[in-house]
């Protein structure tokens, strides 16, 4: 099998509201569809999103793509996954969202060709995983209906955006744990918004007031490894890394210095599949959970996410709502969600049907 054209395609998809965290606010999710075409007539789909907190835009990746991926891609026979990775690694520097969209392709391809979903392809270890579903920063009120919405439809666990005013979050959980009761697991995601002393005081605030927070994400600055390995020694609740978990050495830095309880691998951040395996191995190795988290994505890449996360036994929590987000996806299957889990398609590879 020879891969015969590839092609990049920008599509922005609107979200249904501003999402705010405590670094930005949002309302479009830029996204970049990377088809690959082989002689065999098997189309693989991927797709890229660029973030700040990757250092792209979707101009950087659509222009690396055509400069350099291209050249890489044609005439390579996309089974040999390994190696074609190996050289997109090598040429391409930055740009993890592309490199991570190419990546899934391909597995998209081989996936089709083994007329196999993509999670048994991996390893099959589990057929669905417990998601959150992320409310973003907004009035106490609104993120209380907003909780109070997500169970109704529901969902089990709740990921609340944290890290601007330490006030206003102790007062925003408890309230929507007051509203959605005790048995609904709370996340707290701070996105590097609170110092040592503000993350501390905040969870030992929720705790002694009964709100039973699960863990709390990436409390303090990326670039503070310590901060966020005191916090690690000091919080009654887990705490897990993601924006320093930004690359496949970030994420051994973490394993080896012990510097959080758990680690988001995202595959945009990470650079695909492949890399996330391999983050996930050595976390599992040394007894470190991980979570399969998600940026403003497609279902085309956030599909991806779902049969990486049902794959493997350590990926033991998931964050993957992004493609509840859009008013419209131009993309169909990958993934359903049922009774606060989400469940990759059975179909070949990713399981995904694109409307461009």
């Amino acid at each position: 099998m020879k891969i015969k054209s590839v092609t990049a395609i920008p599509i922005d998809l609107k979200l249904k509201e501003p999402f705010s965290i405590a670094n930005e606010t949002v309302d479009i999710g830029e996204n970049v569809f990377l088809k690959i075409e082989t002689d065999e007539d098997i189309v693989g789909w991927g797709c890229a999103t660029p973030d700040s907190v990757t250092s792209e835009t979707k101009e950087t990746v659509v222009n690396c793509f055509n400069n350099v991926i291209k050249d890489i891609l044609i005439g390579e026979n996309p089974l040999r996954i390994n190696y074609i990775t190996d050289i997109i690694e090598e040429k391409v520097k930055g740009n993890p969202s592309l490199r991570a969209g190419i990546n899934m392709a391909l597995y998209d391809v081989i996936g089709k060709k083994a007329n196999l979903p993509l999670y048994k392809l991996l390893g099959g270890y589990k057929e669905k995983i417990e998601t959150s579903v992320t409310i973003g920063l907004n009035p106490v009120d609104n993120m209380v209906d907003k909780a109070k919405f997500f169970v109704s439809e529901g969902f089990t666990c709740l990921k609340i955006k944290c890290g601007m005013d330490a006030d206003q979050d102790i007062e925003v959980v408890l309230a929507i744990r007051n509203a959605i009761g005790p048995d609904i697991k709370i996340r707290l995601d701070a996105n590097e918004g609170y110092t040592l002393e503000k993350a501390l005081r905040v969870i030992e605030t929720l705790e002694k007031l009964g709100a039973d927070i699960e863990m709390l994400e990436q409390p303090t600055p990326a670039k503070y490894l310590y901060a966020l390995k005191e916090v690690t020694a000091q919080c009654p609740v887990p705490i897990m890394a993601d924006e320093t978990a930004l690359t496949l050495r970030d994420s051994l830095k973490l394993v080896k210095m012990e510097i959080a309880d758990m680690i988001n691998i995202k595959l945009m951040k990470i650079g695909g599949i492949t890399n996330a395996i391999k983050a996930n191995t050595f976390a599992e190795i040394a007894e470190i959970p991980v979570m399969a988290g998600c940026m403003n994505e497609s279902m085309a890449a956030m599909a991806a996410g779902v049969h990486f996360a049902c794959a493997f036994k350590n990926v033991k929590y998931a964050d993957l709502d992004s493609a509840l987000d859009f008013e419209q996806d131009v993309v169909k299957g990958g993934a359903r969600y049922e009774k606060g889990f989400v469940i990759p398609s059975d179909k070949p590879g990713l399981g995904i049907e694109v409307d461009l």
